[in-house]
């Protein structure tokens, strides 16, 4: 959608989505696929909040083991499965290390048995089974890890996820391709039950009818729209949603607790999971691009959403771990690149610690005939699996049940069914010859765009100053700025930087070449200078955000 919000005013829609996040997007594509006319709302930008702050992992989460929460692990498994094979150039098979030490609580047994449970529950297992290693082999692998009483160690894969940001936006645009109707910087002002018209009316489905009204963020327009299904998925802020639909009645419905992460030198080349000494918290230290990804905290939260960041606290905690873990590879605070933060939408459940909170989702249907559906508890690895349930409740909703098609089609750009990575088959060198590009900024291509990528080649191929580097650090070029804001609904400078390329989360963070590329986008929009400038402000206030902990 070119438009702006007034080209969908008085409008009506099957169904909502209020929030552009992976549950979100993944909602409205799965809704788009079963022919469901599908409105998607995002207040900010496609993965801006929880989805870009993740560890980065898909995983079964080993640790649900230990809380008997066999279902989640079987359903994460599963997905993860299915992921790998579904948007492969976005995941990679990631070993595991689970270090044992004298005296720790999850001895040597604990770690065997809950390895075969995890290999037990694996769907067609296509990386190599668990086992266990030695001191020596351990040590070999991880050079840096702490050597004092080490007894082994436990071997494993997960998923890491290259771009969490890039595969909610498959999902949005794909859902864009499908039919659904799809806005960013789309704010929702107010959400009001009605009785449906009488031609609308359906004994089969909802028993009534929302209007949906909201306000572009950029332009000021405005759309009232109708729909006979609601669908929150903005997590962190659903209760705040729940209240404008006036449907919470006065309870919450989302618990928000908030996760820290460090980017740190590379000290890794094996992902490394193991309990802090301080509260036996698991935590991550994970090799991610040019860095070392060290996290996730898990402490109650009730501030601005909008403005996360990691306190001294937050980071001090995990260094202190992380130095105790590899010792000698001498981290020290000073080493920290930058920090991000973000909260989960865990379900409410009273009486427990954050960390004893299931992360298992739930569709909370409330309002007239419970056609208001929040979602919480979302975990990014089953956002496919959630957005089945969701959806199919919609249908019944609607009284159209309709059969998923998620599970089949590929989320590399191509919608297809049998995807086959792009990697395994596309010929870099001479990919490089022809186009003038070097290898990597080939491969970056591949691993950004799926089987997409011709189109960035194509675009590329028109003038040469498409193909220079936007970044002296970085292998991005001007054709894939200029695809972002014409294909993928790019509105800001940090849009593109933080959400559509990686530019913003290397080492340099962009603050190179962000007025550069501001420059250039603001062509491509038709920004004015005063316009340009902000863009350039905003950015760097954003980023400036992952260096808040070094203030006093």
């Amino acid at each position: 959608m070119k438009g702006g919000l007034a080209d969908i005013n008085g409008r009506t829609f099957d169904l909502v989505v209020i929030g552009g996040g992976m549950a979100g997007a993944g909602i409205a594509r799965d809704a788009a696929l079963r022919g469901y006319r599908t409105l998607l709302l995002e207040r900010k930008d496609f993965a801006f909040g929880t989805t870009s702050r993740s560890s980065k992992l898909i995983h079964g989460g080993l640790r649900y083991l230990e809380m008997f929460d066999v279902g989640l692990v079987r359903e994460s498994l599963r997905e993860r499965e299915r992921l790998a094979r579904l948007a492969p150039h976005l995941v990679r098979p990631l070993p595991f290390l689970i270090p044992v030490y004298r005296g720790a609580k999850r001895g040597m047994f604990m770690i065997r048995i809950g390895m075969k449970f995890y290999d037990l529950l694996t769907p067609g297992k296509r990386t190599e089974h668990y086992r266990t290693i030695s001191r020596q082999q351990t040590l070999r692998l991880e050079q840096y890890l702490n050597p004092e009483d080490l007894k082994g160690s436990g071997f494993y894969f997960d998923d890491l996820l290259l771009l969490p940001e890039r595969l909610c936006l498959e999902n949005a645009l794909s859902a864009q391709r499908w039919g659904a109707t799809v806005y960013n910087y789309a704010e929702v002002t107010s959400i009001k039950s009605r009785e449906p018209r009488a031609e609308s009316r359906d004994s089969r489905g909802a028993s009534g009818e929302w209007e949906v009204e909201a306000r572009g963020v950029f332009d000021g327009s405005l759309a009232r729209v109708t729909a006979r299904v609601v669908v929150n998925a903005t997590g962190p802020w659903a209760d705040q949603v729940r209240r404008l639909a006036g449907v919470d009645g006065g309870r919450r419905c989302v618990r928000t607790t908030k996760g820290i992460h460090l980017l740190l030198p590379h000290i890794t080349d094996h992902a490394v999971y193991i309990a802090a000494k301080r509260d036996d918290r698991m935590f991550f230290v994970t090799p991610w691009q040019q860095f070392t990804l060290v996290g996730t905290t898990d402490t109650d939260f009730s501030g601005d959403l909008d403005r996360l960041a990691a306190t001294r606290e937050d980071v001090q905690y995990l260094m202190h771990e992380t130095q105790r873990v590899f010792p000698t590879a001498r981290m020290r605070e000073e080493d920290i690149y930058y920090t991000y933060a973000g909260v989960r939408p865990l379900s409410f459940e009273e009486g427990k610690s954050a960390s004893a909170v299931s992360r298992a989702h739930k569709v909370v249907p409330e309002g007239d005939g419970g056609s208001f559906l929040s979602i919480t508890g979302t975990k990014l690895t089953c956002f496919r699996s959630l957005a089945e349930e969701a959806v199919d409740q919609v249908g019944r909703l609607l009284g159209r049940p309709a059969p998923c098609r998620t599970h089949r089609l590929g989320l590399d750009g191509s919608d297809g069914e049998g995807t086959i990575e792009v990697r395994l088959w596309a010929d870099v060198p001479d990919l490089a010859r022809r186009s003038g590009l070097t290898p990597g900024q080939i491969q970056n291509l591949l691993n950004t765009y799926g089987r997409r990528y011709p189109a960035i080649l194509a675009m590329a191929s028109r003038a040469p100053e498409l193909r220079e580097r936007l970044c002296k650090q970085n292998p991005d070029i001007r054709a894939q700025l200029m695809h972002a804001v014409e294909h993928e609904r790019t509105g800001t400078l940090a849009d593109f930087l933080l959400r559509r390329t990686g530019i913003g989360t290397s080492p340099c963070m962009g603050k190179d070449c962000c007025e550069t590329i501001a420059v250039q986008m603001g062509e491509l929009h038709g920004w004015d200078r005063a316009r340009i400038d902000r863009e350039i402000r905003d950015y760097l206030d954003e980023i400036a955000l992952g260096q808040q902990f070094r203030q006093a």
